[in-house]
């Protein structure tokens, strides 16, 4: 059985997570599940770290991974569903986008600085980036400037933003092909640039800065878009959910192997030690990444949709509410473990939980969903189109 085209399978709407376009396609609490996967290693990595507790190694990253890829494919779906061209949709494109990540990023910056709140919750105390890294947090240039987030998360921030600016391009370039074999064109080419920066840049630049580095995990969100239009589905819903936990699995045994492996391999000749030290080049890392958002690109669209009822009651909400949990998590973690001192591991972790899922509905209601629909009114203004309101 073949998957309907995608302006069938998805409802419209552009800037938001993809719970928010309705129950029209039996694929959508995938969507909805890899979201929430992705916010939930985040927050749980930070808990862990900020617990003092280690078991959840680099997951953390590799939830941002999933984020990169779920807005790739979320976004190329909503151009599709704009019917626009050329200048028209590059416009409305950037001005929702605008809308959808600015508002809550820019309150986010404002608050940690006016409340002296730290980039960590495990990690030293509160202090004055300056005034050139404010603005280039404001603005979501760090990656640019090379300068420190005053909320540790919004790192991956700048890269969503940057993408921004090729992707209608790529959508284009794609649609104008009707190949098959074009998308797997601009991973190579993605792998090629981001390859290629990496050594022009190596010893000049922090890896961590470089401004092609997530290239290719965006681009892992394009094949999987494609894919769908092309691919028979063929795996039950409820493989989707084993994959994830599967991808889960090997990520973090990769990344236990990138920090202890010399050591585990010394532990045959009773010499073992654990340093945390990473052993591998930083071009590892690269390719890691890479490796895996690929994989999760194209596995997504070869799975029928989660049935499970109460699965999709929950992702849909967390999914709708994941930006706010993205940005408020850090400082609530520290707010309850470091500077009110709740008095028990448990109780921290309670109020934690609460306030977060408290913080990110009120953000979502009162400053999220009302800058959406005012960057759908501008962008439909600005394409001269009521289609996109």
């Amino acid at each position: 059985m073949m998957i309907p085209t995608l302006q069938k399978q998805y409802a419209p709407n552009l800037g938001t997570s993809s719970s928010s376009r309705g129950e029209t396609s039996r694929h959508l609490t995938n969507l909805d599940l890899m979201r929430t996967a992705a916010v939930g290693l985040v927050f749980a990595g930070h808990l862990m770290e900020t617990a003092k507790v280690r078991a959840m190694g680099d997951l953390a990253h590799f939830g941002v991974l999933l984020f990169f890829i779920h807005t790739a494919f979320v976004l190329m779906i909503s151009m599709d569903s704009m019917v626009l061209r050329g200048r028209k949709l590059y416009g409305a494109f950037l001005i929702r986008r605008f809308f959808r990540i600015y508002p809550l990023s820019v309150i986010a910056v404002v608050s940690v600085i006016a409340f002296a709140i730290p980039s960590t919750a495990w990690l030293g105390g509160y202090s004055w980036v300056g005034w050139r890294a404010l603005l280039s947090n404001i603005f979501l240039t760090q990656n640019i400037t090379q300068s420190h987030s005053v909320i540790c998360v919004l790192w991956s921030l700048p890269f969503e933003v940057q993408m921004y600016t090729v992707l209608p391009a790529i959508y284009l370039f794609i649609s104008r092909s009707g190949s098959s074999a074009t998308v797997w064109q601009v991973w190579l080419f993605s792998l090629v640039v981001a390859s290629s920066e990496y050594f022009i840049r190596n010893g000049k630049c922090d890896p961590e800065f470089l401004l092609t580095r997530y290239f290719p995990c965006f681009v892992a969100g394009v094949l999987a878009w494609q894919l769908a239009n092309t691919v028979t589905v063929r795996l039950p819903g409820w493989m989707w959910v084993m994959f994830i936990a599967g991808l889960i699995s090997a990520y973090r045994i990769v990344d236990a192997f990138r920090v202890y492996g010399p050591a585990l391999l010394s532990a045959f000749d009773g010499s073992f030690r654990s340093d945390h030290v990473v052993w591998w080049p930083p071009a590892f890392d690269l390719m890691n990444d890479w490796l895996f958002c690929a994989v999760t690109g194209f596995a997504l669209p070869h799975f029928v949709g989660v049935m499970s009822p109460w699965l999709k009651v929950i992702c849909k909400r967390i999914a709708q509410y994941s930006y706010g949990i993205y940005l408020s998590h850090v400082p609530i973690l520290w707010l309850c473990f470091k500077r009110f001192h709740l008095g028990s591991l448990q109780m921290s972790v309670i109020v934690s939980l609460s306030l977060t899922a408290i913080i990110s509905i009120f953000s979502y209601h009162l400053l999220e969903d009302p800058a959406i629909r005012l960057g759908k009114r501008l962008a439909a203004r600005c394409a001269g189109s009521s289609t996109l309101v």
